[in-house]
């Protein structure tokens, strides 16, 4: 009997292909041993394209390319290999690059509800103090460009305040051509752009008219990112929760209307396009 195939099984092998083009270039493409079953440059296409048809889920998304693909591994295997890969991807996704302006901020990860935090035995976990409330996990600091991309990101516990982590982004700061840095009151400290108090009286180069425009757009990435599932509970070590952030970070860029370069998200816009 012939195989049901779903309806988007042509435009998937498509988009396969096209990742699998542009990972060739950063992965190897031979198999290594002769039990392995895929290169790394065809896993690494395989988990990226899991994002352009916005399956929340690695396993849901492992078991449908096992149905039209004979002869993948499982996805446990699959995943050890993709941890392997992690120091790779993130090399990838935060590469250095020149920018005039970068916006700062940080959204919490939880990695349980609160109420069992007393019993989660999450490694390096701490409570921590969002927006929302208590949180007991970690947070994602980041430096987005205008345009929308993620140019440097850090997993840091919660407990640690946003100043501290700025000082650990900061250090490549001269990498990126000594950009100017724009965050909230939670960034009050020398060196960045924050609004200032009602009762300053020094000029800290703040502008009404402008800045709080561009902090919008960090609040637009963090929104897919949680669109992309990086808050899932169902993250139980570091490297999964650091492998989750970095798959997600390059959908932030996804928007046709902005510049293609030819980067690591680029090249997922261009496969979104075509499916």
């Amino acid at each position: 009997m012939c195989r049901y195939r779903h309806h988007h099984s042509l435009g998937r092998r498509a988009v396969i292909r096209q990742l699998h083009r542009w990972a060739k270039r950063h992965f190897s493409d031979l198999k290594r041993f002769k039990h392995q079953k895929l290169t790394d440059a065809l896993l690494v296409a395989l988990l990226l394209a899991r994002f352009v048809f916005k399956q929340p889920y690695r396993s849901i998304w492992w078991n449908m390319l096992r149905e039209d693909r004979v002869g993948l591994p499982s996805y446990s295997q699959a995943y050890m290999r993709s941890v392997r890969l992690l120091e790779r991807l993130e090399a990838l996704v935060s590469p250095a690059k020149r920018c005039a302006e970068v916006i700062i901020d940080s959204m919490p990860l939880p990695v349980c509800r609160p109420k069992r935090g007393k019993r989660c035995k999450f490694p390096g976990a701490k409570w921590g103090f969002g927006t929302q409330g208590d949180v007991y996990g970690y947070k994602l600091h980041a430096w987005v460009t205008p345009a929308g991309e993620i140019v440097q990101s850090l997993l840091k516990p919660a407990n640690l305040h946003d100043t501290t982590v700025s000082y650990e982004l900061n250090r490549r700061w001269p990498e990126f051509g000594g950009p100017k840095i724009i965050g909230d009151k939670g960034y009050c400290c020398l060196g960045d752009l924050f609004p200032p108090k009602k009762n300053t009286r020094y000029d800290n180069g703040w502008r009404q008219d402008r800045h709080p425009k561009l902090r919008k757009r960090i609040e637009t990435v963090f929104s897919q990112l949680v669109e992309a599932q990086i808050r899932s509970v169902q993250t139980k070590t570091l490297p999964s929760l650091r492998l989750r952030v970095v798959l997600a970070s390059p959908i932030t860029s996804l928007s046709p209307k902005r510049r293609s370069t030819p980067t690591f998200s680029s090249n997922l816009r261009r496969a979104k396009v075509n499916s």
